[in-house]
């Protein structure tokens, strides 16, 4: 700890020392009082029990005053002097990008409300990463970028659910061909994973892809080579399958060669715990982490000082108190 202004001290020391000596020693400024009576052979009376008591109490009384005062004095100079403290903080941000990856197929329409209120349980699950939503079908269309804004992320999670619950085809609009492609899995994951930003930054980045592998039409990507480009990328893929998917097993194997080549895992919605499984394991990721600027606060440190002004004031309560009485 530091004193903000260390030449009050000096400046009150002195004031404090000149005082003393002016009270302490005869001075021109300090002389007896012209009514002052003088008394003869005090000795008897200073041998008098009862005086003798009275003089103790009476000096007892004036040291503590002086005791009193020097708190008092004391107080005001660290107060005045503002005594602070200095700490440097140096914090660490976070640095993993988690993108929502929606198929929002015709085969898909019973299942995406749901699928987007486990991506939010999802979300609820993290802490300081960024989080953004894409849906699919023919073609990707974002919904919301990566943004650590989690207020805003829950909120857009939430209209976009009310909106597929209704049906809201304006929601899905762009994601269609005018063909008869659509839930392509594969060109979808790729779009995907060239959502994420900052490609030189060393950031932890995972994709939780919700579908029913179910593609129809000619796709860009075959689904190993998208599980490849995820793979090289550094992204993980966590899968949410739907009950329907395990009715067939090629679409499941396919999916779940894809998160098994990138080190995710693949849940079926409305498992118990599919969500937070998914979380965890994003959690599990290890993230990268990056230092800003440190940063240096000055803060006021009041209590030294706010303790002798009120230790100085509860003696001199007491003195007066004491001398009342």
């Amino acid at each position: 700890m530091e004193l903000k202004w260390s030449w009050l001290p000096l400046v009150l020391g002195a004031i404090v020392l000149v005082w003393l000596v002016i009270w302490f020693f005869p001075t021109p400024f300090r002389s007896t009082p012209r009514d002052a009576v003088l008394v003869a052979h005090a000795q008897r009376l200073r041998r008098i029990p009862r005086f003798r008591a009275l003089a103790r109490r009476r000096e007892l009384e004036m040291l503590l005053r002086v005791v009193a005062v020097l708190f008092l004095i004391g107080g005001s100079i660290f107060l005045s002097s503002r005594l602070t403290s200095t700490k440097t903080h140096q914090p660490e941000v976070s640095n993993r990008d988690i993108m929502l990856c929606l198929d929002v197929s015709g085969s898909m329409t019973s299942y995406d409300e749901q699928l987007v209120r486990e991506f939010r349980e999802i979300a609820e699950g993290l802490d300081g990463e960024r989080i953004g939503l894409t849906i699919w079908s023919g073609v990707a269309v974002t919904v919301f970028p990566l943004t650590d804004d989690y207020e805003f992320v829950i909120e857009q999670l939430d209209q976009s659910a009310e909106k597929l619950a209704a049906y809201d085809y304006n929601f899905t609009a762009g994601t269609y061909l005018g063909d008869d492609r659509g839930s392509l899995i594969s060109d979808g994951l790729v779009s995907c994973v060239d959502r994420f930003d900052r490609p030189d930054e060393e950031r932890g980045r995972a994709i939780v892809l919700a579908s029913d592998n179910d593609p129809q039409g000619k796709p860009i990507f075959k689904l190993p080579e998208a599980a490849d480009y995820a793979a090289e990328k550094d992204v993980v893929v966590y899968g949410l399958g739907t009950p329907g998917m395990t009715y067939d097993p090629g679409a499941t194997a396919g999916f779940q060669d894809v998160v098994d080549k990138t080190g995710g895992s693949l849940k079926i919605m409305g498992e118990d715990g599919s969500a937070a499984e998914i979380a965890q394991g994003i959690n599990d990721l290890e993230a990268a982490r990056s230092k800003e600027p440190a940063r240096v606060s000055v803060l006021d440190e009041p209590g030294t000082g706010a303790a002798l002004v009120t230790a100085g004031v509860v003696l001199v309560v007491l003195t007066g108190i004491r001398r009342r009485s």
